[in-house]
């Protein structure tokens, strides 16, 4: 069963390991994708160009991770209705 996918999520903060507040990833570097597994799949687009491009940064989260909640509410806060 095909995962669900988004692409360009907002928020205010990004908790960091350390639960410290950092900068949020820029919404158009960043899709989310929600596994039939209920793990989200979180995907960091390089920003670099040419031979300077490093590959993008992919991760995974599930239920009991301390950056599920985070990632949850990124992907929630793209799939909620528009007023």
């Amino acid at each position: 069963m095909p995962g669900k996918s988004v692409s360009g999520t907002s928020a205010s903060s990004n908790p960091s390991a350390s639960g410290s507040p950092s900068p949020p990833v820029p919404p158009h570097l960043v899709s989310l994708e929600r596994r039939s597994d209920g793990s989200l799949l979180v995907r960091v687009r390089s920003e670099g160009t040419g031979n300077a491009k490093l590959p993008d940064a992919v991760f995974a989260f599930r239920v009991g991770d301390p950056q599920y909640a985070y990632w949850l509410s990124r992907l929630q806060s793209v799939n909620a209705p528009k007023e």
